[in-house]
């Protein structure tokens, strides 16, 4: 028994690398939602958009928003956008709300601070963004 455990462990690893290593596919609306995300998450949460180095999200089609009161296409996701200042490398969380059928999809978002009980960037994982500049 005790020879399959290393072997467990290298296929358990590997596994674990691989579905890292691939990010799940992207519908053509998390991708425009994602691009839209990595151009407004930090410049409008007050990071220089020159230091951004890069913006990762809450898979939008993931995060729609269950309320009556707002489209069925309606999103709220936390953003994380990671940026290089003169203290080194830091990170500014955002929680952005768009909607997949207005255009632009979304034009800003707002600064994150967790409050007890709220969710955090670390619930769910992170899309990093494609950079589009």
């Amino acid at each position: 028994m005790k020879r399959w455990t290393p072997v467990a462990l290298f296929v358990a690893l590997t596994l674990a690398l691989t579905s890292c290593a691939n990010p799940p596919a992207l519908s053509q609306e998390d991708a425009q939602a994602l691009e839209t995300l990595a151009q407004v998450a930090g410049p409008t949460s007050n990071v220089d958009p020159a230091a951004i180095t890069s913006t990762e999200c809450w898979l939008p089609s993931e995060h729609l928003v269950e309320d009556e009161a707002v489209s069925p296409t309606t999103w709220r996701v936390l953003c994380r956008t990671h940026y290089a200042d003169s203290s080194g490398e830091r990170y500014q969380d955002a929680t952005c709300v768009g909607d997949f059928a207005m255009e632009p999809m979304l034009d800003h978002c707002y600064r994150w601070a967790y409050y007890s009980g709220m969710p955090l960037f670390e619930d769910h994982p992170g899309i990093t963004a494609p950079e589009s500049r």
